[in-house]
């Protein structure tokens, strides 16, 4: 009786400790798909205007409205696009993704590259201001119903952004503040930051923010544009042999271990992955190669309308319809593409799935994506959403 009652007690030890070892495993496997959606995108021309019942919520895991701004005189959150956000329903609608969605995590982004760093600076360096900012950002989750909040400042301590040396300490302190009033509420904390030295050592405590956040979301991407002065990728793998000087660590592994380096946590590391094209107007047409000289920024998309970027739906259709050539950055991993005396480095599907690669192998906690509304959303080019669910279908492996 003995003897079948410590089996007993050995076989359910080892039940429970089988039990404990799947869920372990099955908690280290799930990876986050982090994607940002740039809320003016409803207002591109049809049919590449990106309305929010087009997110695929099955293939997120977060999305994340961007953006709102800050007040630079009251310190509160404040709308940037009242229009959108409130009288056409935007956030309204977001947030009834959880109806249909209801793992879904909705976040909002606040800043951006636009909104500049001078209020950011004038907001965190005294405690009254960071006190109204946080009680703003409280009230703004509830009444909406969000998860959470993700902090897009671009970028403290640089001068040129509107910076100021102290905002190192000072944004450590904001996110303090915040950590302490989000756990109550058991909210979501993360802040979309750079991947470049020179902006991480002037504005950011590595082990700060990796104490205080849920998610540090790496922009891995915008690593290359018409300021490096020559046709490149803008999100190479890693360093590659033209690469100058100034940009040998300027590439997706050496950002990733800037900060892990730093003391970040990989699990709360997200790798960006641009789903745009950096676009150049070259100097030669016969010459399209990689590090070509350039003239300056591409021409505009149809459809976003801007010089210098083109969104994947654009790119593959000047490949299918247009003529456009297709190459591969052997080193850097990634496509680019040219016409005449047009170029852009993108990503495609087999440049993200070696990327998804990296973040399975390296311990990461997922992928972030800027933004959703550029991939092949109508399926014109193959596959619908043919990038998120690339990220998608490796990350569950």
């Amino acid at each position: 009786m003995r003897k079948k009652l410590t089996f007993g007690i050995v076989l359910s030890f080892l039940f429970i400790l089988g039990l404990g070892v799947y869920f372990y495993w099955r908690h280290e496997k799930h990876y986050k798909i982090v994607c940002y959606l740039a809320t003016w995108s409803a207002y591109r021309q049809p049919p590449m205007n990106y309305n929010i019942d087009k997110i695929p919520g099955n293939i997120c895991t977060h999305v994340v409205y961007s953006f709102v701004g800050l007040d630079g005189e009251s310190f509160e959150l404040k709308l940037i696009n009242p229009k959108f956000d409130s009288s056409e329903h935007g956030l309204q609608n977001f947030t009834a993704l959880h109806k249909k969605w209801p793992h879904l995590k909705l976040l909002v982004a606040i800043g951006g590259w636009s909104e500049g760093g001078e209020s950011y600076s004038e907001m965190v360096k005294e405690e009254e201001r960071r006190k109204t900012f946080v009680a703003s950002v409280m009230s703004f989750l509830e009444k909406y119903k969000l998860n959470g909040l993700d902090l897009d400042w671009e970028y403290p301590g640089e001068a040129s952004r509107g910076g100021h040396p102290d905002d190192i300490e000072n944004l450590s302190k904001l996110l303090q503040e915040l950590r302490t009033e989000f756990d109550k509420h058991h909210y979501i904390l993360s802040a979309a930051v750079p991947a470049t030295e020179y902006y991480v050592k002037q504005g950011y405590s590595i082990q700060n923010l990796t104490k205080y956040l849920d998610q540090i979301h790496i922009m891995t991407y915008d690593l290359r544009g018409t300021w490096s002065g020559s046709a490149d990728v803008h999100s190479p793998l890693t360093v590659r042999p033209h690469d100058k000087a100034e940009y040998a660590k300027t590439n997706v592994r050496n950002g990733l271990e800037l900060w892990t380096n730093g003391g970040a946590t990989k699990k709360k590391l997200m790798v960006g992955v641009p789903f745009y094209g950096r676009s150049f107007t070259l100097v030669n047409k016969d010459n399209p190669h990689l590090n070509a000289p350039i003239i300056g920024p591409g021409a505009p998309g149809i459809y976003t309308n801007e010089s210098g970027m083109l969104a994947y739906y654009e790119i593959c259709n000047n490949m299918k319809r247009h003529g456009w050539t297709k190459e591969w950055d052997d080193v850097g991993q990634v496509p680019y593409a040219y016409h005449e005396d047009q170029w852009v480095g993108y990503e495609d599907e087999e440049s993200l799935m070696i990327k998804m690669k990296l973040i399975k192998d390296g311990g990461y906690g997922g992928a972030m994506i800027w933004s959703i509304d550029m991939d092949d959303l109508n399926g014109e080019c193959g596959n619908k959403n043919a990038l998120l669910q690339v990220i998608n279908d490796n990350l569950k492996c």
